[in-house]
């Protein structure tokens, strides 16, 4: 038993436990202050500080509570990262780009894998992109003639499905112009938090597949802790409303479908991004990928409606987008085939 409460495995638990309970406690704090800043800041006037107080006035409590969870994770690491590498003695500093976020006790000698300079790093991420929203649009397609899916425009599927939701004009170019900026912004954003620095800081404390393991499931808690659609909490500036929407969410946890078709998918993408950042040392084929799938979910989505009595037998295989499923789990996992068999040369050339 001793043993076990001195595990790396007890200490990473410890770790996610105190940022949820962290968050929890910290979101109504930070409703309050978001709606207060809201509420004293001239809406008429222009700059970062009034472009922050319109956002925290339109945000609903939900997306305070997911910023807060974040705040407490980033927040936690560095002493989490300290604990992990207690009583192993300490080590020698090496130059890398984490070297100003680890105390010099705490780095290993022969473990870590700085940034490098990638020269295949602009195709890596052309193909990258490309080939993360073929595949999964690929998928849609298939899924459109499935039957799983209906246009926007159609009155019934391909095999007779009823589109239940009003029809409206398909407009191509609109959707792809929303579309491409978030898809852009949030792949760079999270690659470079959870590729690049923590996933730098985590090879640093632990091996690599337990690196790849860790990052990937903080990867998938993280969004699989999305409040549920509609969501309202009744005191959302009390002390316990974090708490309460935390108690909401966790229970997703014991429901075996949204586990096996949403929860397993994420943990599936978050390794295959960190073991392209692993394999080339660089962010250019992660953010290509990244960027590539939240592409195809986002434009995939405005473009259809699911057809909402096809679900029955085929519910463990396809939800209602492009993200949940048994299929879109088997489309990730080929991709991560092809990025083992694309990166033979990269890394090769970094073990040299």
């Amino acid at each position: 038993m001793r043993r076990f409460f001195a595990s790396d495995v007890f200490k990473i638990v410890v770790y996610v436990l105190s940022a949820l309970l962290t968050g929890a406690l910290l979101a109504p704090w930070l409703y309050r202050a978001g709606k207060w800043l809201a509420a004293t800041t001239d809406g008429r006037a222009k700059g970062l500080v009034p472009w922050l107080a319109a956002a925290c006035g339109r945000s609903e409590f939900p997306r305070y509570f997911d910023r807060a969870l974040m705040l407490a994770a980033l927040v936690l690491l560095v002493p989490a990262l300290r604990w992990l590498r207690a009583g192993r003695g300490g080590r020698k500093f090496r130059d890398t780009p984490w070297s100003l976020r680890l105390p010099d006790a705490e780095v290993a000698l022969d473990e870590g894998q700085p940034l490098r300079r990638n020269p295949h790093g602009v195709s890596q991420l052309g193909f990258g992109f490309l080939f993360a929203a073929g595949s999964l649009l690929l998928l849609g397609w298939g899924l459109i003639h499935a039957g799983a899916f209906v246009w926007r425009d159609a009155a019934t599927s391909l095999r007779g499905g009823e589109n239940v939701m009003p029809l409206e004009k398909i407009r191509w170019f609109k959707a792809m112009k929303h579309a491409l900026p978030p898809a852009v912004i949030v792949a760079v954003i999270e690659e470079i938090l959870f590729r690049g620095v923590l996933f730098g800081m985590l090879l640093r404390v632990l091996r690599p597949v337990s690196a790849l393991v860790v990052l990937s499931l903080m990867f998938a808690s993280l969004h699989f802790l999305d409040s549920p659609l509609g969501m309202k909490v009744a005191e959302p500036g009390g002390a316990t409303a974090g708490l309460w929407l935390l108690g909401q969410i966790v229970t997703r946890f014991t429901e075996p479908l949204p586990m096996l078709a949403e929860f397993s998918t994420l943990v599936a993408v978050g390794l295959v991004l960190a073991y392209a950042r692993w394999r080339t040392a660089s962010l250019w084929l992660s953010i290509g990928l990244h960027a590539g799938w939240v592409l195809g979910i986002l434009w995939f989505k405005a473009l259809t409606w699911p057809v909402f009595g096809f679900a029955g037998a085929h519910v463990w295989w396809i939800g209602h987008n492009l993200s949940e499923g048994l299929a879109p789990l088997a489309v990730v996992l080929a991709t991560g085939a092809v990025v083992h068999f694309l990166t033979r040369r990269d890394a090769a050339r970094i073990s040299n």
